[in-house]
């Protein structure tokens, strides 16, 4: 209380500090904190991509992946090495433990990646190594549009990314699409032959001719000059004259065997818009970068760029991060503004205007302070910051509600201003510090949550926890301060409304219905049970799905085109266009079409990385109408509508990928076949095809080896070439250099000396469209003698691999599949159950990963977080109330929650996902804020003399009012996000159905909790003190008999320990003694020996005190119920003419005569002794009672057992006895 003194005498300065500087410095916060789309997070994973352009996935995996993974094996902390080794790439990926030091393990992949490169083909690139970041994630695709030759469109293009990359609020601007400038030097093997030559004699000859190597210096004169051998060439046409042979007199140069073209890759790839050319930028912000502001100042920049384009070309932007962004920002302050009507309507009628705006002014007062601290603990506003300032908004306000309605409490009973203000709000400060403090214990485990999922999700509990407590700073500083000067008491006829005149009607239904529950507990616990139990019914029966992230619409569809493997680019254009084509006449909600043929497209919502060109490959993303603004089909139901036009199309296969919310993840449903022998990998895999295949929902099964790319083998005579002197490594590499080329060397620009371009040497094209071409293949002994490749060597077609995969060196077939109308969870599931019928053979197994796996990881991590929260709560309760019992009665809410929310989930056809799991977690410490406050003012109004029964009824008709406003303000405040994000509209619905449902329990349940383990708490320390009251008796009297049946009890009881006893010994036992036999103690001297083995038996012996303690178990309880029994016989009914006293080991109270309305007996009375006396609400039970003059005395439990008990006579007539007393007193 002096606290509050203390800030009202100073009320300028808590003022400034707590409602006018929050206002300042949370308006300048707010525009200063980075605004971001994702948070910006890395995963502990490293990406090795290694490009080998022209090797098989064979020879990846030999060549390539074998020496990475044997350099990167012996790595630390590593949870999983995976790889896949594909047509023309290696990638590597490192899963690293959650807890492991991420820098200093990328460090050392990059430095053993580096150490590995000597053991790979030089022909191979650099591997590249990546880290899994969302900061990596563009911002923005910009792509520039135009007809116009496509190698000057990449031109202006990468132009157009170097005045991007100049900006200081940009990381980095990749471009894709287009043809990169390539010099071709195609050779004619026939006129090879003519000159005696091979293709390495031209590779060498071109080298040799094309060198820059630094002269050194010349002293002339006393002065150093620099000496230069101009032997680089600098212009193409000028390869054309570079010798190769001297044939007589004649000098053969390059242009008699070859041509030179300046022309563009021979990997071509195509991107559209809108079926137009164009080439697209990957534009990626700096960290900490405002993204709303750097994609405005991109997009001006673009426009000024724009204006020095060729004619016909133009900038467009593809996708925008900063769209969703701006949605998120206005999602926040509509649910403010939504969450301050809400509380203003409500509280309006409870304790009117002046106070309900009070009361609201909380909301931004709250937010305001919660970007101060957002601000000063360096957190960025993300996406994840703003949807739990979202959620906040409901919560934030319950603080200031609570307090303002109690001090209004106070000022209703005729106090002054400032006295209901310091009496109102020290009562209640304390009850909503531990309020506060129970649901950050709720969030908080949140933060246990491993993996990216757990830090992605980890923004969760830290900006609730900030949120509560600058809501809690404003509901115990500024709504006391503000209440203090402005608040208006309620007045009607001139007089001052009492308290208890509010709500009149609603608190008369509430009395009769907590009452009625009072006084049937025992209905109320088997009702608790069944909604328990057919809340667990809707998981058990499957009426309500589990799923990893909620199926919600998208503004963009991908669809990705798959040719068989070793098609032309060309090829795989034309069946893109017929795709774009399709969806132009049948997609109305259509807004742009972007195509890229021959690899995989740029994305600014997902992360992705470099694979090479793929010929065969392409990916269109459609885009579509925004869903939140326009009534449309979702993205689901538009891919079903043209599904069966794109699965018409001949020759290739059409997918639609997967879209789903949240941090990267694996397949929606996928298995993996771990096994050494690709023959019997390939054969388990057709099985468990046809088994998906037959599943109902399973759609776009994929496997490792569908549509494999065919391959042209060469098998040499190995023999034959050593007798003629034939190096093989010459053979391979003539091969190689014939179709895939040779790299001579960076051509520089004749323009730009900063941009380079690969120049190559290989048979021309024509010379490269048949098998046939490898018997113009020449090679040359060591003799110098040109050899046919086909005097050495055959070949033949054969079928290839689509990929080969490693699972920490393991080889491994991946089959993936989409979800179509079941939950991928449910779908892993069936698979599961039909597989375990199929016969492997040895040293062969499944692995179920995908969405599955993600699933059951975060659920178990949540699981712990729920645990976790209930025990942080428990602790707090019993710290507040000093008490056992009061905290198992209010955590009594937590598990009854779960049946609102799951009948919520089935109502609204929600599947239970990881959103839905986090509401739960949240609503844990949600439902237990009213509890605390009801249970607190139940108890004061036990310490101002009130009977339990009484103070329960009184304590809830008080909270009756602030309780439905905090319900109705919370559920106000998530309402707005509940229906307009389908990502959180299943976590909304758990809180709203969770809340609304955990209310009833907060008014109804708890009170009978609170009286039901209140009453176990009194009669145990009565069954060990003694009977609590002491006074003597004044009239007719009844003692409680309570020993029949105790000795029947006894044997009931020693028979279940036997039971007890003889299963733990069979349990327990055998683990001990095989401990104890196979222990070895061991040690340099007899005194440390002695040491040891002393260490041993004590830590053996209390386990097994400890076990014996646990066994004993039913003994123990048993001996305290007959306590309490022999304890409760020195309770007695005493009935006066005034009225009827009752004690009990709980309560002793009064009831006057003129407050006993009825007097009822059991059916058959008194062969059944109980009756039940009826005053105002209540109804009290008696049974069992003996008249008797005198209480009985104290007797030893032995003693008690041995003497004999009461027989049914006595008791029958006993309860005759007062039953006629009880008339006659009612009469």
């Amino acid at each position: 209380m002096k606290i509050f003194h203390y800030i009202l005498n100073r009320w300028l300065i808590f003022a400034l500090l707590v409602i006018v500087l929050p206002v300042i410095a949370g308006t300048f916060a707010y525009q200063s904190l980075p605004k971001e789309g994702e948070p910006e997070i890395s995963a502990p994973v490293a990406i090795v991509v290694t490009l080998y352009p022209g090797a098989s996935p064979s020879e990846i995996e030999s060549l390539v992946t074998n020496p990475i993974e044997e350099a990167l094996s012996d790595l630390k902390d590593v949870d999983e090495m995976r790889s896949n080794s594909a047509e023309g790439v290696s990638v590597v990926v490192i899963d690293f433990e959650a807890e492991a030091d991420l820098e200093r393990s990328l460090q050392k992949v990059r430095e053993k990646v580096t150490d590995a490169r000597k053991d790979l083909p030089e022909e191979a690139e650099d591997p590249e190594v990546n880290e899994v970041s969302f900061s990596d994630i563009p911002i923005m695709i910009a792509s520039v549009v135009g007809d116009i030759d496509p190698v000057q469109l990449r031109r202006l293009t990468e132009d157009v990314a170097d005045e991007i990359e100049l900006m200081p609020e940009i990381l980095a601007a990749e471009v894709a699409g287009g043809l990169i400038r390539e010099i071709q030097i195609y050779l004619d093997p026939d006129r090879l032959s003519q000159y005696g030559l091979t293709l390495l004699d031209v590779f060498q000859a071109v080298k040799r001719s094309d060198i820059n190597i630094p002269g050194g210096q010349v002293n002339v004169e006393g002065r150093r000059l620099l000496l230069r051998t101009l032997t680089e060439i600098k212009n193409v046409d000028d390869y054309n004259k570079v010798p190769l042979i001297r044939d007589g007199d004649r000098v053969v140069f390059l242009k008699d065997v070859a041509r030179v073209v300046d022309g563009h890759s021979e990997d071509m790839t195509y991107s559209r818009v809108n079926g137009v050319a164009s080439a697209s930028i990957a534009i990626k912000k700096r960290a900490g970068a405002n993204i709303l502001e750097t994609s405005r100042k991109v997009q001006a920049k673009l426009e000024d760029l724009q204006k020095t384009f060729p004619a016909g070309v133009h900038a467009t932007v593809t996708a925008e991060k900063a769209k969703y962004i701006k949605q998120g920002f206005d999602q926040m302050n509509n649910s403010a503004v939504f969450g301050l009507i809400i509380v203003v309507i409500v509280l309006y009628f409870a304790m009117g205007l002046r106070n309900a705006m009070i009361t609201a002014l909380s909301i931004p007062l709250s937010l305001m302070l919660s970007f101060v601290f957002l601000k000063v603990f360096g957190m960025s506003n993300n996406d994840m910051v703003r949807f739990s300032l979202v959620l906040c908004i409901g919560m934030i306000v319950d603080n200031a509600i609570i307090v303002v309605e109690n001090v209004y409490h106070h000022y209703q009973l005729g106090k002054d201003r400032v006295t209901a203000v310091i009496e109102g709000t020290s009562e209640i400060a304390m009850p909503v510090i531990s309020a506060t403090l129970t649901t950050m214990a709720a969030f908080l485990p949140m933060l246990l949550m491993t993996g990216v999922t757990g830090e992605y999700m980890g923004f969760l509990p830290k900006t609730v926890s900030i949120a509560l407590c600058a809501s809690l700073v404003v509901a115990l500083v500024a709504n006391p301060l503000i209440l203090s000067m402005i608040m208006k008491r309620s007045r009607k006829d001139g007089r001052i409304v009492r308290p208890e005149e509010d709500l009149r009607q609603l608190k008369r239904i509430y009395v009769r219905g907590v009452s009625w529950a009072l006084n049937h507990r025992f209905l109320v616990i088997v009702m608790i049970f069944l909604c328990l139990g057919s809340a667990l019914g809707l998981v058990a029966g499957g009426l309500v799905k589990i799923e990893m992230f909620p199926d919600v619409d998208f503004d963009y569809i991908y669809i990705t085109v798959e040719t068989p493997r070793g098609t032309e680019v060309a090829i795989t254009d034309a069946v893109a266009r017929e795709v774009e084509s399709i969806v132009d006449d049948h997609v109305t909600e259509l807004v742009q079409v972007v195509s890229t043929v021959g690899q995989r497209g740029q994305s600014a919502y997902e992360y992705s990385f470099g694979t090479g060109t793929i010929s065969n490959f392409a990916e269109i993303t459609v885009e579509l109408k925004d869903g939140k603004e326009f009534a449309r089909a979702s993205h689901r139901e538009i891919q079903e509508r043209i599904r069966p036009f794109l699965q018409a199309i001949p020759g290739a296969d059409i997918r639609f990928r997967a879209l789903q919310w949240g941090p990267p993840t694996a397949a929606p449903i996928l298995l993996k076949i771990v096994g050494p022998e690709i023959h019997v990998l390939r054969s388990i895999t057709a099985r468990v095809r046809a088994v998906m295949e037959g599943i109902e929902g399973v759609v776009d099964i994929k496997d490792d080896f569908s549509d494999a790319a065919p391959e042209l083998r060469v098998e040499i005579d190995r023999k034959r070439a050593a007798a003629m002197g034939i190096p093989l490594e010459s053979v391979a590499t003539i091969l190689r250099g014939a179709t895939a080329g040779l790299e001579i060397r960076e051509y520089r620009d004749e323009l730009d000396v900063s941009k380079e371009y690969d120049l190559k040497l290989r048979f021309a094209p024509e010379c490269r469209t048949s098998p046939r071409m490898l018997e113009k293949v020449k090679v040359r002994s060591d003799s110098g003698r040109l050899v046919p490749l086909t005097t050495i060597a055959g070949y033949y077609q054969d079928e290839g691999l689509n990929s080969i995969r490693h699972s920490d060196r393991r080889r491994i077939v991946r089959i993936s599949a989409n979800n179509r109308g079941r939950s991928a969870v449910e779908i892993t599931q069936e698979l599961m159950r039909q597989l375990d019928d199929l016969e492997l053979p040895p040293g062969y197994t499944f692995d179920y990963s995908g969405e599955f796996e993600e699933t059951a990881e975060s659920f178990e991590s949540l699981r712990l977080a729920y645990i976790v929260a209930a025990l942080l709560i428990f602790t707090l309760l019993v710290s507040q109330f000093n008490s056992l019992a009061q905290p198992f009665a209010i955590l009594t809410a937590l598990p009854l929650s779960i049946v609102g929310a799951m009948v919520g989930l089935y109502v609204t056809g929600n599947n239970f996902s990881i959103m839905s799991f986090i509401g739960l977690v949240g609503l844990s410490g949600i439902v237990v804020n009213d509890s605390i406050v009801l249970v607190d003012c139940i108890n004061r109004m036990r310490k101002g003399g009130l009977n339990m029964f009484d103070a329960i009824v009184a304590g809830g008709q008080q909270r009756l009012r602030p309780i439905i406003s905090t319900t109705v303000s919370t559920v106000g405040g998530i309402l707005t996000l509940t229906i307009t994000d389908e990502l959180w509209e299943g976590l909304g619905v758990v809180i709203i159905f969770g809340i609304c449902f955990a209310t009833v329990l907060t008014l109804v349940v708890v009170p009978v909790m609170y009286s039901l383990f209140e009453g176990i708490r009194y009669y145990i320390l009565s069954a060990f003190r003694g009977p609590r009251w002491k006074e003597s008796l004044r009239g007719q009297t009844f003692f409680f008999a309570r020993r029949r049946y105790a000795r029947m009890g006894v044997f009931l009881i020693v028979g279940l320990q036997v039971l007890f006893f003889v299963r733990g010994i069979q349990v327990w036992a055998p683990g001990i003694i095989e401990r104890v036999a196979t222990a070895s103690l061991q040690a340099p001297s007899m005194l440390k020996l002695g040491i040891e083995a002393g260490v041993f038996f004590i830590a053996l012996a209390l386990e097994v005190a400890g076990l014996l303690a646990l066994l004993l178990l039913p003994t123990w309880i048993g001996l305290v119920y007959f306590m309490a029994k022999r304890s409760r016989e020195g309770y007695c009914v005493d009935i006066t003419p005034e009225g009827v006293s009752v004690g009990t080991p709980v309560d002793r109270y009064f009831l006057a005569k003129e407050s006993i309305t009825r007097v009822k007996t059991a059916p058959l009375f008194p062969r059944i002794p109980s009756l039940c006396i009826y005053s105002g609400h209540r109804r009290i039970v008696l049974r069992k009672l003996i008249a008797s003059d005198q209480a009985p005395e104290p007797k030893g439990l032995w003693t008690w057992f041995r003497d004999p008990a009461p027989d049914r006579d006595q008791i029958r007539s006993g309860m005759l006895a007062l039953k006629q007393a009880l008339d006659k007193l009612a009469n």
